[in-house]
C-alpha cells in the first residue's frame, strides 16, 4: 500500500474539516443577527444549516473507522485521525450551540429576547464568538501553530464576559425571571461554542507538534 494513497485519504479528511469549520462561521454570525435584532427567518436559517451540517459531521465520523479498517496507520497518521475526530466533534457542538441561540430568538419572535441592560454584553460575546470561529477554520486551514495557540487567550475575553453577566444577574435585576432565565442560557451558549473553538486550535497545534 503506497504512501500516497495514505496521503489521498488524509487530504480528503482535511478536506471535509475545512468544510465544516468553513461553514460555522457564517451560522454562529446568523444566530447573533436572530438574537440581536429579533430576526426569526435568520434563526430559522439557522436550524436548516445546523441540520444540513450534521450530515457532514456523521460522514467524518463513519469515514474514519472505515480508513481505519482498511489502512494499517502508523502513529502519526492515529494522530491526525484521532485529531481530527475531536475536532469534528468541536465543530458539531459548535454548530449545536449556534442552533440553540437562534431557537431562543425565534421562541420569543417577535419580542426581542435581550433586555436592554445586557444587550451591550451580548454584541460583543456575539463578535468575540464570530472572530473565534474565523479563527478555527483558518488554523485548520494554515495549521499555524502561534494562531491556534492564540484562540486559548481569545477566549479569555467571553470568559470575562460571562463573568460581567452573571453580576449583571444578581444585581438587582429588573427584568423577571424568564428574561433572567434566556440571559443566563445565552451567555453559557455562547461560552461553549468558545471552548469548543479553543478544542479545535489545540488539536490542530498538537498536530503541528506532533506530526514530522
Amino acid at each position: 500500500m503506497s504512501r500516497y494513497t495514505h496521503l489521498a485519504d488524509f487530504d480528503q479528511l482535511a478536506g471535509m474539516l475545512a468544510v465544516a469549520g468553513r461553514e460555522l462561521c457564517p451560522v454562529i454570525r446568523r444566530a447573533s443577527t436572530a438574537l440581536l435584532d429579533a430576526d426569526a427567518e435568520a434563526g430559522r436559517t439557522v436550524l436548516v444549516e445546523v441540520a444540513a451540517a450534521r450530515e457532514l459531521h456523521d460522514r467524518i465520523e463513519g469515514w474514519v473507522p472505515a480508513v481505519l479498517a482498511r489502512r494499517q496507520p502508523v502513529a502519526s497518521d492515529l494522530r491526525l485521525l484521532v485529531a481530527g475526530l475531536r475536532m469534528n466533534g468541536d465543530m458539531r457542538r459548535m454548530g449545536a450551540l449556534a442552533a440553540h441561540i437562534a431557537k431562543v430568538a425565534v421562541a420569543r419572535y417577535p419580542d426581542p429576547v435581550l433586555p436592554a441592560q445586557v444587550r451591550p454584553t451580548f454584541v460583543a460575546m456575539a463578535d468575540a464568538a464570530a472572530r473565534l470561529a474565523d479563527k478555527a477554520a483558518l488554523v485548520m486551514a494554515t495549521r499555524a501553530r502561534v494562531d491556534a495557540l492564540q484562540t486559548g487567550l481569545d477566549d479569555d475575553e467571553l470568559d470575562e464576559l460571562q463573568r460581567s453577566l452573571f453580576t449583571k444577574l444578581t444585581d438587582d435585576w429588573p427584568y423577571g425571571v424568564q428574561a433572567a432565565v434566556d440571559v443566563a442560557m445565552l451567555g453559557r451558549y455562547y461560552e461553549r461554542f468558545a471552548d469548543h473553538a479553543v478544542g479545535v486550535g489545540r488539536q490542530v497545534a498538537y498536530l503541528v507538534v506532533g506530526v514530522r
